[in-house]
C-alpha cells in the first residue's frame, strides 16, 4: 500500500500530539516543513519523510532523491536564517516494525543533496537514496544507526521524541570544516552526553511516600496493605510495573544490586568467509529452480566431494533436481546420501541445521531486583508521561539491610521531588549495564540517582527481633507505616467457626484472638507478639463466598499447627501451664494440647480467655453440621428435616 506525506503527517502528529490545525508550516514546502514547539518553549524546524518501504521488505530509504528536494532545502534554509534547529524526520505507521518510531536523517542539507545528487532543487543525476538497513528495528527508547552512505539515522521511541528535539539539533554539521560528532554534542546542563538524558526529576506527583516501611504484629495484614495500595499507585494492570522479593540471611548486595556471574552461552558455529556466503546466496535465490542452483554448485565442489551436494541442496528445498557425477555425467540413483560424507560441505550443514552448541561459560552482569526496577524507571523516565515503578522488599528486616543496599544506601535520602538527594559514583559494571539498558556510553552513567518515579516498599515483622537489627541511619530514610494489632481486623469481625468434637462450640475468631492477647498483655507480653487479624490466612479465615461461616477442618488444622505452636514455642513459652491450663491432656506437651483442642475446642484455655469469649453450644443432630464442620442455613435444615 502506498504511502504519501499526508500520511506521514498525519502519522507524525499523532506520535507528538500535534493538533494539525494549530501547525505553522513554512511558505512553499508543501506542508512538509513546519515550526514546531517543544515543550521547553523552544521553536524547531521540521522537514517530514514519509519511510518509502518496498513490498517484499527488501528496502526502506528516505526518498532523498526525488522527493521533497526543494521544499527540503526552504526548510533548511529557514532554519539557518531563523536560528532554528533543523530535523528531518521520517515515520511509516503501516510497515509493522516501525510503528511507534520515528526516524531522523542527522545530517545538513548540503551533504543531503551531494549523496542524493541533487543541485537547487532538482535531479542532477543518479544519485542515492538515504536506505535504512532492513534489519534495523526499533527494540529501545533510543538508538543510532550508521548506514552504507555513512549518514548517521537516529531511531527513536514516539515516547521521547521531545527529550531528542530538546537535546540535539542537525546544525552542528552545518559549518563546512567544522563538523561536530553528534554522539559528543550536548547541552552542558545534561548528565548524559552520548544519549537522551537522564531525568531523575519526571515531575511525579504521589501521596505515597517513595521509601517506605510498614510494619507490626505478625498477621495484622502488611503485605495484603501493600497489595491494595499497589494498584493505588500504579493502576490495575500492573504487572510489568513491579518486582517483589523477599530477604533473607543469605540475602547479598550482589543479589539486590547485582554483579558478575557466570552463564552458560552458546557456540554459534557460524562460517562467514566470502565462499560461504556465495554458497548460502544461491541457495536461498528464490529467483532459481532447484536444478540452476545444483548446476551452479556443482562448479564449486566438484572437486571437494560431490555427496553432500544433494544433502545440503535438500536442506533448502522439497523440488525434484539431477545430480551429476564428478566428470559431469548424470548420477544414478535417488540423490540421498550418508550424513558422513562429504566433508567440504559439513560447516554449511552444520550451520543450515539452526543447532547451537551451548559448550561455553562466560562472565555477564546479572542485574537484581532494584537494578531491573531501577532500568524500567529511568527508561519511563524519558518520556513526556512518566508513570510509578515500584520494588516491594517483604520480611526487609531478615537481611543484613546495611550489606545488602551497600552505596545504595546513599540514594534513599530524597529531596522533596523525589530524588535522591546524592548522586553515587556507579561501579564500572554498573555503568556497562546501564549502557547497554539504556544506549550511550558507559561514562554517560558515572552518577547515580533514583528517579522521582521509582518507589521502595517493604514490610517488616516487628515480632522478629530478625538476624539482624536496622541502625538508626538506615531507619531515618524510611517513612514508617505501623499496623496496630486490631487496625484491620474490620474484615474478620462477624466470621464463626465451629471447634471441638465433643462438644461442639461456635465461637467468633477474631473474639478468640483477643481473649489470648489480652492475656498475654496481661502477663506483660508485647503487642509484637500478640495476635493480627490474619495470623491465620486471610483465604481461611474470610469466607470467600461473603458468608459468616469458617471452614472449622481448615481452620482447626492451620490453629493447631501455627497458633498453638507459636504461642507454644514462642509468644507464650513460658506462660505455658497458665495459658493452656484447662488441657486435660497436659499444658507441657504441644501434641497433648493439640489433641485437647480436637476434643475441647476452646476449653483448652484458661477459665479468663474462655470467659472473654461468647461460646454457642450446638447440640444439633448430625445434619445441621456439613462435611467441613459449617453451620447449615436454616433453609437447609428445614429440607433434611
Amino acid at each position: 500500500m502506498a504511502y504519501f506525506v499526508k500520511d506521514a503527517t498525519t502519522t507524525l502528529f499523532n506520535y507528538m500530539g500535534i493538533e494539525q490545525d494549530s501547525v505553522r508550516f513554512i511558505e512553499e514546502t508543501n506542508s512538509r516543513g513546519f515550526v514546531y514547539q517543544t515543550p521547553n518553549g523552544e521553536n524547531v524546524v521540521i522537514f517530514l519523510y514519509p519511510i518509502s518501504h518496498k513490498a517484499d521488505d527488501t528496502k526502506n530509504f528516505f526518498d532523498t532523491r526525488d522527493s521533497g528536494v526543494k521544499e527540503r532545502g526552504i526548510a533548511w534554509n529557514y532554519a539557518i536564517t531563523n536560528n532554528m534547529k533543523y530535523f528531518c524526520l521520517a515515520v511509516n505507521d503501516q510497515v509493522e516494525k516501525y510503528k511507534d518510531y520515528i526516524f531522523s536523517l542527522e545530517c545538513n542539507e548540503s551533504r543531503i543533496a551531494e549523496v542524493a545528487g541533487t543541485v537547487n532543487g532538482t535531479r542532477n543525476g543518479t544519485g542515492t537514496q538515504v536506505v535504512i538497513p532492513n534489519d534495523c528495528v526499533g527494540h529501545q527508547d533510543f538508538e543510532r544507526i550508521l548506514t552504507r552512505n555513512n549518514f548517521y539515522i537516529a531511531v527513536i521511541h514516539k515516547s521521547v521524541i521531545n527529550d531528542y528535539l530538546e537535546k540535539y539539533d542537525n546544525r552542528p554539521y552545518m559549518a563546512i570544516g567544522n563538523l561536530i560528532d553528534i554522539d559528543s554534542y550536548s547541552d552542558a546542563d545534561n548528565e548524559v552526553t552520548g544519549n537522551l538524558p537522564l531525568r531523575f526529576a519526571t515531575g511525579f506527583k504521589s501521596d505515597f511516600s517513595r521509601n517506605r516501611i510498614i510494619f507490626g504484629a505478625p498477621g495484622t495484614g502488611k503485605s495484603f496493605t501493600i497489595n491494595i495500595e499497589k494498584s493505588e499507585l500504579l493502576g490495575e494492570d500492573n504487572e510489568t510495573d513491579y518486582e517483589r522479593v523477599t530477604f533473607h540471611p543469605d540475602y547479598s548486595y550482589a543479589n539486590f544490586v547485582g554483579t558478575y556471574k557466570p552463564v552458560m552461552v552458546t557456540n554459534n558455529k557460524t562460517a562467514t568467509d566470502a565462499d560461504t556466503d556465495y554458497v548460502i546466496s544461491i541457495l536461498n535465490d528464490s529467483g532459481k529452480s532447484a536444478q540452476e542452483k545444483y548446476d551452479i554448485l556443482f562448479e564449486r565442489f566438484k572437486d571437494e566431494g560431490l555427496a553432500s551436494l544433494p544433502l545440503l541442496l535438500g536442506l533448502y528445498t522439497d523440488e525434484v533436481f539431477k545430480s551429476r557425477k564428478q566428470d559431469g555425467s548424470d548420477a544414478v540413483g535417488d540423490n540421498s546420501v550418508e550424513r558422513n560424507h562429504g566433508r567440504a560441505v559439513r560447516k554449511y550443514v552444520s550451520l543450515l541445521t539452526g543447532k547451537e552448541a551451548i559448550n561455553d561459560i562466560a562472565y555477564e552482569y546479572v542485574p537484581g531486583s532494584f537494578m531491573r526496577v531501577y532500568v524500567n524507571a529511568l527508561k519511563n523516565a524519558r518520556s513526556g508521561n512518566p508513570k510509578p515503578y515500584l520494588l516491594i522488599i517483604e520480611e526487609i528486616n531478615r537481611a543484613n539491610v546495611a550489606a545488602v543496599f551497600g552505596d545504595i544506601f546513599q540514594l534513599l535520602d530524597r529531596d522533596a521531588d523525589g530524588v535522591s538527594e546524592y548522586p553515587i559514583q556507579a561501579s564500572e559494571d554498573i555503568k556497562k549495564y546501564l549502557a547497554k539498558e539504556l544506549g550511550g556510553n558507559p561514562e554517560d552513567y558515572s552518577k547515580l540517582r533514583i528517579p522521582d518515579n521509582m518507589f521502595i516498599w517493604a514490610t517488616m515483622n516487628s515480632a522478629d527481633q530478625g538476624v539482624f537489627q536496622m541502625d538508626t541511619a538506615f531507619k531515618r530514610r524510611w517513612d514508617f507505616t505501623y499496623l496496630g494489632i486490631d487496625d484491620s481486623d474490620e474484615d474478620v469481625r462477624g466470621k464463626y467457626v465451629v471447634v471441638g468434637s465433643k462438644e461442639k462450640q461456635r465461637i467468633e475468631w477474631n473474639e478468640l484472638r483477643k481473649a489470648i492477647n489480652e492475656f498475654l498483655a496481661e502477663n506483660k507480653i508485647n503487642e509484637d507478639k500478640q495476635l493480627g487479624p490474619y495470623f491465620i490466612a486471610r483465604n481461611i479465615v474470610v469466607p470467600a463466598d461473603g458468608g459468616t461461616e469458617i471452614d472449622s477442618k481448615k481452620f482447626c488444622d492451620v490453629f493447631k499447627h501455627k497458633v498453638i505452636m507459636y504461642l507454644f514455642d514462642d509468644a507464650a513459652k513460658q506462660k505455658r501451664p497458665s495459658l493452656f491450663e484447662g488441657s486435660a491432656k497436659g499444658q507441657n506437651r504441644y501434641s497433648k494440647i493439640c489433641a485437647a483442642f480436637d476434643e475441647q475446642g476452646i476449653g483448652i484455655f484458661n477459665r479468663d480467655i474462655q470467659g472473654r469469649i461468647k461460646v454457642q453450644d450446638l447440640v444439633f443432630n448430625e445434619h445441621e453440621l456439613d462435611e467441613n464442620g459449617i453451620v447449615k442455613n436454616e433453609a437447609e435444615s428445614d429440607t433434611d428435616e
